[in-house]
């Protein structure tokens, strides 16, 4: 028989995994007013137009691979102007991988 290791104490929380996020949520709305920007029909269609123009990701692309795109990336950030978010020049179609693991380590380090 192999030992185990012993359980892990976790103390009771008063509030639900639900209310913590939320509270995370609200903090992040209040933080960053702009994030409701993607709630909109303008950005709703600019994002559409630009996966049907581009529906392959470019940064697979560019590393010799093909994947579909599924996210709408801003090349410059937007730091909140509404011209900026929704100009397609800023748009770029990549891969989910590469925006949750690249392109959000790359704006970390430009504002770190």
């Amino acid at each position: 028989m192999m030992p185990s290791l012993p359980s892990t104490f976790r103390p009771p929380t008063s509030r639900s995994k639900r209310e913590r996020d939320r509270e995370h949520d609200a903090r992040r709305r209040e933080a960053q007013p702009w994030r409701s920007f993607y709630k909109t029909a303008a950005w709703q269609e600019a994002r559409q137009t630009q996966l049907a123009r581009q529906p392959l990701c470019e940064r697979c692309l560019a590393e010799g691979h093909v994947a579909p795109a599924t996210v709408v990336n801003h090349r410059q950030p937007h730091k909140g102007d509404w011209s900026t978010f929704i100009a397609a020049s800023n748009h770029e179609s990549t891969c989910k991988p590469h925006h949750d693991r690249d392109i959000q380590r790359e704006e970390r380090a430009a504002t770190g």
